[in-house]
């Protein structure tokens, strides 16, 4: 599937054009791209690029945003008379939430199952506490006949907190992880998951400004990034927490930590570390699908179907 925005990551790259073409050096790579193929262009980083190069692209109508090395939005440049946002923005705000909602919900619960699963049949002494299995199950039948999304967010809240107190069994007792908290962390297994879940965040805003969407417009979460959070709710099992408990389990010594009394602090040894596996585990293709797919419901009326 290839999406009408196009993003350059990381930092040093060098972008210019000809008037059919974007070309983007970094490093010894050189890559090319049609110019009318690309409506947003998505520059996330440290980068140089042409006026010529802009200029072009505001002519033929693409828009152009910038980000910082996390994916925080900085700004966006776009032709005057352009009228995208406002478009997109009204579909959002006018849609029917309902469906939305519970395909985000249904898809989290269903791949934090399907974990969980996996894992008590890999562990001897099981995973689950007796009536666990049954309650995540019952769960995934009940929502489908949720009529009110405050009843949907409230099963969900309770599906996840289980979820996060059940994977405390897989680790060591001397991580003194229990559940998911808040911020301020610790412990290093809930720092270590806000750190994968701050890069996902980023990756999914990226694509969400290069839809034209409004970032903050949620449906299950609400307030600022509230459609990010939504985005990125069915992804965190199989794109952070596989990856955070894992490393947890292995290899993760007092060494690699520090506890003050205001919070946990990772050692960069350790945040090298989960950042090599992250980057191999936070996939920026299906995060743009379903991105896509959800713009695509949106102004076609399509059915709106989660990838995890």
């Amino acid at each position: 599937m290839k999406v009408p925005w196009y993003a350059i990551w990381g930092y040093g790259a060098h972008i210019k054009s000809t008037p059919g073409l974007l070309y983007v050096q970094k490093r010894a790579q050189q890559s090319s791209y049609s110019i009318d193929a690309i409506n947003h262009l998505l520059l996330v980083g440290g980068h140089t690029i042409q006026t010529a190069t802009i200029n072009r692209l505001l002519e033929k109508g693409a828009s152009i945003s910038f980000f910082d090395a996390h994916g925080t939005p900085l700004g966006t440049l776009t032709p005057f008379g352009t009228s995208k946002n406002e478009e997109t923005w009204c579909l959002q705000t006018s849609a029917p939430s309902h469906r939305y909602v519970l395909e985000f919900v249904r898809s989290s619960m269903k791949s934090r199952l399907l974990w969980l699963e996996e894992l008590d049949k890999s562990l001897e002494s099981g995973l689950f506490y007796r009536g666990e299995h049954d309650v995540l199950v019952q769960s995934q039948s009940e929502i489908e006949y949720l009529v009110r999304i405050e009843e949907i967010r409230r099963l969900h809240t309770l599906t996840t907190d289980m979820y996060y107190e059940i994977l405390s069994r897989m680790l060591p007792s001397a991580l003194d992880y229990r559940r998911r908290t808040r911020r301020p962390h610790f412990d290093p297994v809930n720092s270590m998951l806000s750190f994968g879940y701050a890069l996902l965040f980023g990756n999914a805003c990226v694509a969400i400004i290069g839809a034209h969407l409004n970032p903050d417009h949620g449906l299950l979460n609400q307030g600022a990034g509230g459609l990010v959070y939504d985005i990125i709710e069915p992804l965190k099992r199989t794109m952070v927490d596989s990856t955070v408990f894992e490393l947890a389990r292995e290899s993760i010594t007092k060494a690699d930590y520090e506890l003050s009394q205001t919070r946990c602090v990772l050692s960069d040894e350790l945040v090298s570390r989960l950042l090599e596996r992250l980057y191999t585990t936070i996939d920026q293709k299906i995060i743009d699908t379903n991105v896509y797919a959800y713009l695509n419901s949106l102004e076609k009326g399509r059915e709106f179907s989660y990838v995890f």
